[in-house]
């Protein structure tokens, strides 16, 4: 047989592998994530009326969940590009050893790791955000304020939505990747919506 009769189920297998192993640790790292998130939602409902609330349930059926939808500040389905970045890695790999060119696995590999990087801390974002609107939804919280860093940093987006009321079902999507932006919760009375 030749190489790639050889190599390539070898690589792929190994490959596939390798994400589920990312995706479990992912998935634990994220389920800690969203009950912080939830904790922190709680405290500011109760920061803002004085009720004490419970976070809600963030166990691997709800980050499951939140993973599954789409998602618009990346453009894709979490999962869906996990398995495409498999298939280009494998792809990459096998290539560099068609050709003999073993630098080029290691460049493959770490080019691999910084995406998956890149895709974690924005989904880990997006874990925060999600988490924060359902603890506030869950509660009773039915509108939220928009706050930025208020630093240099702060893109003109965001800054133009800095302190802007929004109704829970009319938050707008956040403009760009590492947007550190959040929502806080307001009282009913004291402003009106911006949407």
């Amino acid at each position: 047989m030749g190489f790639d009769e050889l190599q390539a189920p070898r690589i792929t297998k190994l490959t596939k592998e390798m994400i589920a192993r990312l995706l479990k640790s992912n998935n634990k790292a994220f389920i800690k994530i969203a009950k912080e998130a939830s904790e922190e939602a709680s405290d500011d409902i109760e920061e803002l009326t004085g009720v004490s609330v419970k976070p809600i349930p963030t166990d691997e059926k709800y980050v499951d969940g939140v993973l599954g939808e789409y998602n618009p500040v990346t453009g894709y389905l979490y999962y869906a590009e996990a398995d495409r970045k498999r298939a280009r890695l494998a792809e990459a790999l096998i290539a560099a050893v068609i050709a003999g060119l073993r630098p080029d696995y290691r460049k493959e590999l770490k080019k691999f790791a910084d995406l998956w990087h890149t895709q974690t801390k924005q989904y880990a974002e997006t874990m925060v955000d999600k988490t924060r609107v359902e603890t506030f939804r869950k509660n009773g919280i039915r509108r939220v304020r928009w706050v930025t860093e208020n630093d240099e940093k702060v893109c003109h987006i965001c800054k133009e939505r800095d302190g802007k009321v929004y109704d829970i079902d009319k938050i707008p999507v956040k403009p760009h990747y590492n947007c550190r932006c959040w929502i806080k919760p307001v009282r009913e009375k004291d402003s009106k919506s911006e949407s």
